[in-house]
Protein backbone atom coordinates (compact mmCIF):
# COMPACT_ATOMS: atom_id res chain seq x y z
CA UNK A 1 0.00 0.00 0.00
CA UNK A 2 2.91 2.58 0.86
CA UNK A 3 4.54 1.41 -2.10
CA UNK A 4 1.33 2.60 -4.19
CA UNK A 5 1.09 5.81 -2.48
CA UNK A 6 4.69 5.99 -3.23
CA UNK A 7 4.34 5.67 -6.91
CA UNK A 8 1.05 7.67 -7.00
CA UNK A 9 3.05 10.30 -5.31
CA UNK A 10 5.98 9.96 -8.09
CA UNK A 11 3.46 10.11 -11.02
CA UNK A 12 1.70 13.10 -9.88
CA UNK A 13 5.23 14.83 -8.70
CA UNK A 14 6.36 13.67 -12.91
CA UNK A 15 2.72 15.44 -13.72
CA UNK A 16 3.77 18.35 -12.13
CA UNK A 17 6.88 18.46 -12.87
CA UNK A 18 6.18 17.97 -16.42
CA UNK A 19 3.03 20.43 -16.73
CA UNK A 20 4.25 22.89 -14.27
CA UNK A 21 8.32 22.67 -13.70
CA UNK A 22 8.62 25.95 -11.98
CA UNK A 23 6.26 25.64 -9.77
CA UNK A 24 7.39 22.05 -9.13
CA UNK A 25 10.92 23.07 -8.57
CA UNK A 26 10.07 26.38 -6.66
CA UNK A 27 7.89 24.14 -4.39
CA UNK A 28 10.35 21.51 -3.96
CA UNK A 29 13.09 23.29 -3.06
CA UNK A 30 11.13 25.84 -1.26
CA UNK A 31 9.37 22.80 1.08
CA UNK A 32 12.92 21.70 1.80
CA UNK A 33 14.15 25.56 2.73
CA UNK A 34 11.47 25.67 4.82
CA UNK A 35 11.56 22.36 6.50
CA UNK A 36 15.17 23.32 6.93
CA UNK A 37 14.81 26.66 8.97
CA UNK A 38 11.69 25.01 10.88
CA UNK A 39 13.71 22.38 11.99
CA UNK A 40 16.83 25.21 12.74
CA UNK A 41 14.02 27.04 14.68
CA UNK A 42 13.08 24.17 16.72
CA UNK A 43 16.66 23.26 17.59
CA UNK A 44 16.58 26.75 18.83
CA UNK A 45 14.14 26.49 20.88
CA UNK A 46 14.95 23.37 22.17
CA UNK A 47 18.23 24.82 22.99
CA UNK A 48 16.77 28.19 24.27
CA UNK A 49 18.81 30.45 21.61
CA UNK A 50 17.61 34.03 20.11
CA UNK A 51 19.18 33.56 16.55
CA UNK A 52 16.70 35.11 13.86
CA UNK A 53 18.44 33.00 11.40
CA UNK A 54 16.32 29.34 11.03
CA UNK A 55 12.87 32.08 11.14
CA UNK A 56 15.13 33.78 8.29
CA UNK A 57 15.54 30.17 6.54
CA UNK A 58 11.56 29.45 6.72
CA UNK A 59 10.53 32.77 5.20
CA UNK A 60 13.24 32.38 2.14
CA UNK A 61 12.19 28.97 1.46
CA UNK A 62 7.85 30.04 1.52
CA UNK A 63 9.03 32.84 -0.70
CA UNK A 64 10.74 30.55 -2.89
CA UNK A 65 7.45 28.46 -3.29
CA UNK A 66 5.38 31.47 -3.87
CA UNK A 67 7.88 32.99 -6.61
CA UNK A 68 7.86 29.20 -8.36
CA UNK A 69 4.33 29.16 -8.94
CA UNK A 70 4.12 32.64 -9.84
CA UNK A 71 6.87 32.01 -12.72
CA UNK A 72 4.40 29.06 -13.17
CA UNK A 73 1.46 31.37 -13.57
CA UNK A 74 3.49 33.68 -16.14
CA UNK A 75 4.66 30.72 -17.93
CA UNK A 76 0.89 29.33 -18.46
CA UNK A 77 0.73 32.49 -19.96
CA UNK A 78 3.70 31.95 -22.58
CA UNK A 79 3.35 30.84 -25.96
CA UNK A 80 4.52 27.14 -26.61
CA UNK A 81 6.57 26.36 -29.48
CA UNK A 82 4.34 25.25 -31.87
CA UNK A 83 2.23 28.81 -30.91
CA UNK A 84 5.46 30.09 -31.33
CA UNK A 85 6.17 28.56 -34.57
CA UNK A 86 2.33 29.17 -35.74
CA UNK A 87 2.70 32.87 -34.76
CA UNK A 88 6.06 32.77 -36.61
CA UNK A 89 4.86 31.38 -39.26
CA UNK A 90 1.20 33.96 -39.47
CA UNK A 91 3.56 36.36 -38.76
CA UNK A 92 5.90 35.54 -41.87
CA UNK A 93 3.09 34.74 -43.86
CA UNK A 94 1.08 37.77 -42.70
CA UNK A 95 4.70 39.49 -43.38
CA UNK A 96 4.35 37.87 -46.82
CA UNK A 97 1.26 39.45 -47.62
CA UNK A 98 2.14 42.58 -45.93
CA UNK A 99 5.06 42.93 -48.43
CA UNK A 100 3.29 41.73 -51.03
CA UNK A 101 0.69 44.64 -50.22
CA UNK A 102 3.25 46.59 -49.33
CA UNK A 103 5.08 45.71 -52.82
CA UNK A 104 1.82 45.98 -54.84
CA UNK A 105 1.17 49.51 -52.57
CA UNK A 106 4.82 50.26 -53.86
CA UNK A 107 4.26 49.43 -57.26
CA UNK A 108 1.12 51.48 -57.53
CA UNK A 109 2.75 54.12 -55.25
CA UNK A 110 5.58 54.05 -58.14
CA UNK A 111 3.18 54.33 -60.81
CA UNK A 112 1.22 57.08 -59.33
CA UNK A 113 4.40 58.74 -58.46
CA UNK A 114 5.69 58.16 -62.07
CA UNK A 115 2.12 59.41 -63.01
CA UNK A 116 2.91 62.17 -61.54
CA UNK A 117 6.34 62.70 -61.91
CA UNK A 118 5.62 62.52 -65.65
CA UNK A 119 2.04 65.21 -65.00
CA UNK A 120 4.67 67.24 -63.59
CA UNK A 121 6.58 66.89 -65.94
CA UNK A 122 4.15 67.53 -68.72
CA UNK A 123 2.86 70.89 -66.34
CA UNK A 124 6.58 71.78 -65.89
CA UNK A 125 6.65 71.32 -69.94
CA UNK A 126 3.57 73.29 -70.03
CA UNK A 127 4.31 75.59 -67.82
CA UNK A 128 7.80 76.21 -69.25
CA UNK A 129 6.21 76.73 -72.95
CA UNK A 130 3.95 78.83 -71.59
CA UNK A 131 7.01 81.26 -69.91
CA UNK A 132 9.00 80.83 -73.49
CA UNK A 133 6.08 82.01 -74.75
CA UNK A 134 5.64 84.97 -72.49
CA UNK A 135 9.48 85.11 -72.70
CA UNK A 136 8.83 85.61 -76.22
CA UNK A 137 5.85 87.77 -76.31
CA UNK A 138 7.87 90.26 -73.99
CA UNK A 139 10.70 89.90 -75.97
CA UNK A 140 8.49 90.86 -79.10
CA UNK A 141 7.03 93.92 -77.42
CA UNK A 142 10.01 94.98 -76.06
CA UNK A 143 11.39 94.63 -79.61
CA UNK A 144 8.37 96.80 -80.85
CA UNK A 145 8.61 99.40 -78.17
CA UNK A 146 12.27 99.32 -79.44
CA UNK A 147 11.51 99.83 -82.80
CA UNK A 148 8.53 102.50 -81.83
CA UNK A 149 11.24 104.01 -79.50
CA UNK A 150 13.68 103.97 -82.28
CA UNK A 151 10.98 105.23 -84.97
CA UNK A 152 9.82 108.32 -82.73
CA UNK A 153 13.37 108.92 -82.39
CA UNK A 154 14.10 108.60 -85.90
CA UNK A 155 10.53 110.95 -86.18
CA UNK A 156 11.63 113.99 -83.75
CA UNK A 157 15.43 113.55 -85.40
CA UNK A 158 13.18 114.22 -88.57
CA UNK A 159 11.30 116.55 -86.92
CA UNK A 160 14.01 118.64 -85.65
CA UNK A 161 15.83 118.45 -88.73
CA UNK A 162 12.77 119.63 -90.50
CA UNK A 163 12.47 122.66 -87.73
CA UNK A 164 15.75 122.97 -88.03
CA UNK A 165 15.89 123.49 -91.73
CA UNK A 166 12.14 125.44 -91.70
CA UNK A 167 14.25 127.72 -88.98
CA UNK A 168 16.87 127.79 -91.40
CA UNK A 169 14.82 128.76 -94.67
CA UNK A 170 12.81 131.03 -92.90
CA UNK A 171 15.71 132.65 -91.23
CA UNK A 172 17.47 132.94 -95.34
CA UNK A 173 13.71 134.02 -96.60
CA UNK A 174 14.01 136.91 -93.69
CA UNK A 175 17.89 137.51 -95.37
CA UNK A 176 15.87 137.42 -98.60
CA UNK A 177 13.01 139.46 -97.70
CA UNK A 178 15.81 142.34 -95.91
CA UNK A 179 18.11 142.01 -99.45
CA UNK A 180 14.76 142.71 -101.25
CA UNK A 181 13.51 145.65 -98.69
CA UNK A 182 16.97 146.75 -98.76
CA UNK A 183 16.94 146.76 -102.91
CA UNK A 184 13.43 148.09 -103.19
CA UNK A 185 14.43 150.98 -100.29
CA UNK A 186 17.33 151.49 -102.92
CA UNK A 187 14.79 151.58 -106.00
CA UNK A 188 12.49 153.32 -104.33
CA UNK A 189 15.43 155.84 -103.18
CA UNK A 190 16.56 155.77 -107.18
CA UNK A 191 13.19 156.01 -108.24
CA UNK A 192 12.34 158.59 -106.02
CA UNK A 193 15.75 160.33 -106.88
CA UNK A 194 15.41 163.75 -109.44
CA UNK A 195 17.49 163.77 -112.38
CA UNK A 196 16.57 166.92 -114.60
CA UNK A 197 15.49 170.68 -113.63
CA UNK A 198 12.87 172.37 -114.85
CA UNK A 199 14.17 175.59 -116.61
CA UNK A 200 11.12 176.33 -118.64
CA UNK A 201 7.42 175.61 -118.72
CA UNK A 202 6.15 176.15 -122.60
CA UNK A 203 2.87 175.22 -122.22
CA UNK A 204 0.60 172.66 -120.24
CA UNK A 205 1.57 169.25 -122.11
CA UNK A 206 5.10 170.61 -122.76
CA UNK A 207 8.00 171.59 -120.74
CA UNK A 208 11.87 172.08 -121.07
CA UNK A 209 14.06 170.12 -119.07
CA UNK A 210 18.31 170.56 -118.45
CA UNK A 211 19.00 166.91 -117.94
CA UNK A 212 22.27 164.94 -118.82
CA UNK A 213 24.18 168.61 -119.32
CA UNK A 214 21.91 169.20 -122.22
CA UNK A 215 18.71 171.33 -122.40
CA UNK A 216 15.65 168.83 -123.42
CA UNK A 217 11.96 169.37 -124.27
CA UNK A 218 9.42 166.69 -122.80
CA UNK A 219 5.70 166.34 -124.06
CA UNK A 220 3.81 164.63 -120.70
CA UNK A 221 2.91 161.54 -121.95
CA UNK A 222 -0.97 160.42 -122.30
CA UNK A 223 -2.23 163.57 -121.59
CA UNK A 224 -3.55 166.70 -123.28
CA UNK A 225 -3.95 170.31 -121.83
CA UNK A 226 -5.89 173.13 -123.83
CA UNK A 227 -3.36 175.25 -126.27
CA UNK A 228 -1.79 178.14 -126.05
CA UNK A 229 1.04 178.77 -128.54
CA UNK A 230 -0.85 176.86 -131.36
CA UNK A 231 -0.39 178.59 -134.71
CA UNK A 232 -3.65 177.80 -135.84
CA UNK A 233 -6.15 177.51 -132.79
CA UNK A 234 -4.56 180.23 -130.79
CA UNK A 235 -5.35 180.18 -127.19
CA UNK A 236 -8.02 177.86 -125.93
CA UNK A 237 -10.37 177.54 -122.82
CA UNK A 238 -8.05 176.54 -119.87
CA UNK A 239 -4.92 176.72 -121.29
CA UNK A 240 -3.50 179.28 -119.92
CA UNK A 241 -4.37 178.09 -116.64
CA UNK A 242 -2.77 174.80 -117.31
CA UNK A 243 0.33 176.64 -118.46
CA UNK A 244 -0.01 178.33 -115.45
CA UNK A 245 -0.75 175.44 -113.12
CA UNK A 246 2.73 173.32 -114.60
CA UNK A 247 4.61 177.18 -113.74
CA UNK A 248 3.55 177.27 -110.58
CA UNK A 249 4.47 173.60 -109.48
CA UNK A 250 7.69 172.70 -111.77
CA UNK A 251 9.07 176.06 -113.30
CA UNK A 252 12.95 175.93 -111.29
CA UNK A 253 12.16 172.58 -109.34
CA UNK A 254 13.98 169.54 -109.51
CA UNK A 255 12.23 166.39 -111.25
CA UNK A 256 12.49 162.69 -111.97
CA UNK A 257 11.81 161.81 -115.57
CA UNK A 258 10.79 158.67 -116.73
CA UNK A 259 11.69 158.29 -120.24
CA UNK A 260 8.38 156.18 -121.96
CA UNK A 261 8.45 153.22 -124.73
CA UNK A 262 9.14 155.81 -127.32
CA UNK A 263 11.49 157.94 -126.49
CA UNK A 264 10.82 160.42 -128.61
CA UNK A 265 7.92 162.06 -130.71
CA UNK A 266 8.21 163.50 -134.68
CA UNK A 267 9.20 166.59 -133.05
CA UNK A 268 11.89 165.22 -131.20
CA UNK A 269 10.73 166.07 -128.09
CA UNK A 270 11.38 163.42 -125.21
CA UNK A 271 8.27 161.40 -124.15
CA UNK A 272 8.43 161.14 -120.41
CA UNK A 273 6.50 160.96 -116.90
CA UNK A 274 7.20 163.69 -114.76
CA UNK A 275 7.39 163.36 -111.40
CA UNK A 276 7.76 165.47 -108.50
CA UNK A 277 7.91 163.99 -105.66
CA UNK A 278 6.03 161.02 -105.87
CA UNK A 279 3.38 161.96 -107.82
CA UNK A 280 3.22 162.85 -111.49
CA UNK A 281 2.83 166.03 -112.96
CA UNK A 282 -0.11 164.27 -115.30
CA UNK A 283 -1.79 163.35 -111.95
CA UNK A 284 -1.88 166.60 -111.00
CA UNK A 285 -3.52 168.39 -114.10
CA UNK A 286 -5.45 165.21 -114.55
CA UNK A 287 -7.19 166.03 -110.63
CA UNK A 288 -7.87 169.79 -111.10
CA UNK A 289 -9.43 169.45 -114.53
CA UNK A 290 -6.98 171.06 -116.27
CA UNK A 291 -6.01 168.28 -119.17
CA UNK A 292 -7.92 164.77 -120.65
CA UNK A 293 -6.06 161.66 -121.26
CA UNK A 294 -5.26 161.39 -124.79
CA UNK A 295 -2.95 160.25 -127.40
CA UNK A 296 -2.23 156.91 -126.31
CA UNK A 297 -0.78 155.65 -129.39
CA UNK A 298 2.67 155.48 -127.24
CA UNK A 299 3.60 154.73 -123.36
CA UNK A 300 0.44 153.21 -121.67
CA UNK A 301 1.71 152.24 -118.32
CA UNK A 302 0.23 154.29 -115.86
CA UNK A 303 -3.43 154.89 -118.32
CA UNK A 304 -5.42 153.42 -115.30
CA UNK A 305 -3.82 155.65 -112.82
CA UNK A 306 -4.47 158.11 -115.40
CA UNK A 307 -8.33 157.51 -115.74
CA UNK A 308 -8.73 157.08 -111.85
CA UNK A 309 -7.01 160.92 -110.74
CA UNK A 310 -9.20 162.18 -113.76
CA UNK A 311 -12.47 160.51 -112.92
CA UNK A 312 -12.92 163.00 -109.80
CA UNK A 313 -13.31 166.24 -112.10
CA UNK A 314 -15.52 164.64 -114.38
CA UNK A 315 -17.71 163.89 -111.92
CA UNK A 316 -17.49 167.19 -110.37
CA UNK A 317 -17.45 168.98 -113.91
CA UNK A 318 -14.60 171.50 -113.24
CA UNK A 319 -12.09 172.66 -115.61
CA UNK A 320 -12.28 171.56 -119.45
CA UNK A 321 -15.19 169.44 -118.37
CA UNK A 322 -17.16 172.11 -117.51
CA UNK A 323 -17.83 173.28 -120.65
CA UNK A 324 -20.28 170.74 -122.97
CA UNK A 325 -18.45 168.27 -125.80
CA UNK A 326 -15.25 170.28 -124.81
CA UNK A 327 -12.89 167.69 -123.84
CA UNK A 328 -12.94 163.81 -124.80
CA UNK A 329 -11.54 160.87 -122.53
CA UNK A 330 -8.28 159.04 -124.64
CA UNK A 331 -8.95 161.39 -127.62
CA UNK A 332 -5.88 163.15 -129.52
CA UNK A 333 -7.79 165.49 -131.47
CA UNK A 334 -7.49 168.12 -129.06
CA UNK A 335 -10.23 170.37 -127.77
CA UNK A 336 -13.46 171.37 -129.47
CA UNK A 337 -15.11 174.69 -128.58
CA UNK A 338 -17.94 175.37 -130.06
CA UNK A 339 -17.84 179.02 -130.03
CA UNK A 340 -14.89 179.14 -132.74
CA UNK A 341 -16.93 176.69 -135.05
CA UNK A 342 -18.62 180.15 -136.85
CA UNK A 343 -15.43 181.33 -138.46
CA UNK A 344 -14.72 177.77 -139.75
CA UNK A 345 -17.61 178.00 -141.88
CA UNK A 346 -16.81 181.76 -144.06
CA UNK A 347 -15.04 179.91 -147.14
CA UNK A 348 -18.10 178.55 -149.13
CA UNK A 349 -17.81 174.84 -150.15
CA UNK A 350 -16.63 174.86 -153.77
CA UNK A 351 -18.58 172.21 -155.94
CA UNK A 352 -15.66 170.05 -156.81
CA UNK A 353 -14.87 169.30 -153.40
CA UNK A 354 -18.59 168.55 -152.42
CA UNK A 355 -18.35 166.01 -155.45
CA UNK A 356 -15.32 164.54 -153.50
CA UNK A 357 -16.72 165.07 -149.92
CA UNK A 358 -19.22 161.88 -150.91
CA UNK A 359 -16.39 159.80 -151.16
CA UNK A 360 -15.16 160.39 -147.69
CA UNK A 361 -16.04 158.88 -144.43
CA UNK A 362 -16.81 162.30 -142.79
CA UNK A 363 -17.92 165.70 -144.02
CA UNK A 364 -15.04 168.16 -143.37
CA UNK A 365 -16.53 171.19 -142.52
CA UNK A 366 -18.87 168.82 -140.01
CA UNK A 367 -17.68 167.99 -136.21
CA UNK A 368 -14.32 167.75 -135.02
CA UNK A 369 -13.15 164.20 -135.77
CA UNK A 370 -9.72 162.53 -134.45
CA UNK A 371 -8.00 159.69 -135.74
CA UNK A 372 -10.06 157.15 -133.83
CA UNK A 373 -12.63 157.90 -136.31
CA UNK A 374 -11.35 156.30 -139.09
CA UNK A 375 -11.51 153.16 -137.82
CA UNK A 376 -7.77 152.18 -138.52
CA UNK A 377 -8.08 153.38 -142.49
CA UNK A 378 -5.50 155.85 -142.58
CA UNK A 379 -6.51 156.25 -146.49
CA UNK A 380 -9.66 157.51 -145.47
CA UNK A 381 -7.90 159.91 -142.73
CA UNK A 382 -5.45 161.32 -145.14
CA UNK A 383 -8.39 162.08 -147.51
CA UNK A 384 -10.48 163.69 -145.01
CA UNK A 385 -7.23 165.29 -143.76
CA UNK A 386 -6.51 167.02 -147.85
CA UNK A 387 -10.44 167.51 -148.21
CA UNK A 388 -10.59 169.81 -144.85
CA UNK A 389 -7.57 172.04 -146.05
CA UNK A 390 -4.53 170.29 -145.31
CA UNK A 391 -1.66 170.38 -145.08
CA UNK A 392 -1.77 174.36 -144.93
CA UNK A 393 -5.12 174.24 -142.62
CA UNK A 394 -6.02 171.53 -140.15
CA UNK A 395 -8.45 172.55 -137.99
CA UNK A 396 -9.26 168.85 -137.12
CA UNK A 397 -5.68 168.82 -135.66
CA UNK A 398 -5.00 165.43 -137.33
CA UNK A 399 -1.36 166.27 -138.37
CA UNK A 400 0.18 167.66 -134.61
CA UNK A 401 4.01 166.99 -136.69
CA UNK A 402 3.39 169.60 -139.83
CA UNK A 403 5.17 166.27 -142.01
CA UNK A 404 1.55 166.63 -144.44
CA UNK A 405 0.73 163.10 -143.43
CA UNK A 406 -2.56 162.80 -141.30
CA UNK A 407 -2.85 160.36 -138.35
CA UNK A 408 0.90 159.16 -138.50
CA UNK A 409 -0.31 155.95 -135.51
CA UNK A 410 -2.83 154.47 -138.70
CA UNK A 411 0.06 154.22 -140.96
Amino acid sequence: MAGCFALIGIIIFIVFLINFPLATLGLVIGIGIAIWGFTELSINKELGAKSKKPLSIALTGLFIIIVGFGAQGAGDDAPTTSEITEVVNEEQVSSEESNDHKSLTNEKAQEEEAEKAEEKAKQKEAEEEMEAKAKAEIEKEKEEILEKSLANEKAQEEEEEEAKKAEEEAKQKEAEKEIEAKAIAEAEKKKNETNATVTRVIDGDTIEVSMNGKTEDIRLLLIDTPETVHPQKGVEPYGPEASQFVKDKLEGEKVRVKVGSEERDNYDRMLAYVYLGDETIQEMLLGEGLATTAYLYNDLTMLEEFHAAQQPAIDAGIGVWSIPGYAHVDHDHGYHYEEEEEPVSEPEPESEPEQNNSNLMFDPNGPDRNCGDFNGDHAAAQAFFEAAGGPENDPHDLNRDTDGIACDSLQ
